[in-house]
């Protein structure tokens, strides 16, 4: 005598999706911010609906000081209230109460225009090459080139200074005044970098990238 038993689980609950952000445009100077007072203006973000989501939280990040400003809610747009004159990137996050995961869209950038007359800081560097816990097999040479994408609405850049070194809290300045968007270092293998682009235009104002990390086998 056989006896089949057949189990039934619960259905997976769907992981929320990204959504797709619509304003502020990439790279936009946000001129149809309201101004608030002489150093605010309010911006308004706004996205598409994502599927399997309930909450959205919207992140703005100012990258010149690194303040963090978020909002959550379950329409499809908000305001914030931001320092003007300094660049900003900004993303949403999609939220489902019956599930921890979570949905991340695209990083976009935009700078908050402040008085008309005021240069623009160079947005921070876009590390390209190595990318970020890369693993990276050695050279014949030992030399290794490092890429990064540079923007500024003025179009102004000067150079570049790129630092290096095995401690994140502790980078040491590897080379100045680089005029392109990429460069060569020589570099010991079997080792775990850590790398940052500063980038200067020619009023003065200058931007620090993120942090990336990398390993030589």
């Amino acid at each position: 005598m056989f006896c089949i038993v057949w189990s039934c689980g619960p259905d997976p609950i769907p992981e929320p999706e990204p959504s797709l952000l619509i304003s502020p445009a990439n790279n936009d100077l946000c001129t149809t911010a309201s101004k608030v007072n002489d150093a605010e203006s309010q911006v308004r973000f706004q996205w598409t609906a994502a599927l399997h989501t309930e909450i959205y939280e919207l992140i703005v990040q100012n990258t010149q000081t690194g303040q963090q400003y978020s909002k959550q809610t379950s329409l499809l747009s908000e305001s914030l209230i931001l320092p003007m004159g300094a660049p900003y990137r900004w993303y949403v996050l999609s939220k489902a109460i019956l599930t921890p995961a979570v949905g991340q869209s695209e990083s976009w950038k935009f700078y908050l225009e402040g008085e008309s007359n005021a240069s623009y800081v160079p947005f921070p560097a876009l590390l390209l090459s190595p990318k970020n816990e890369a693993i990276i097999d050695k050279t014949d040479k030992g030399v290794y080139t490092f890429q990064w994408e540079g923007l500024d609405l003025d179009n102004d850049i000067d150079h570049y200074a790129l630092y290096l070194g095995t401690d994140p809290d502790a980078l040491s300045l590897k080379k100045d005044f680089i005029s392109e968007q990429r460069t060569d270092l020589t570099l010991t293998p079997s080792a775990t970098y850590y790398w940052q682009i500063v980038t200067f235009d020619k009023e003065g104002n200058q931007s620090t990238s993120l942090v990336f990390s990398f390993q030589i086998n």
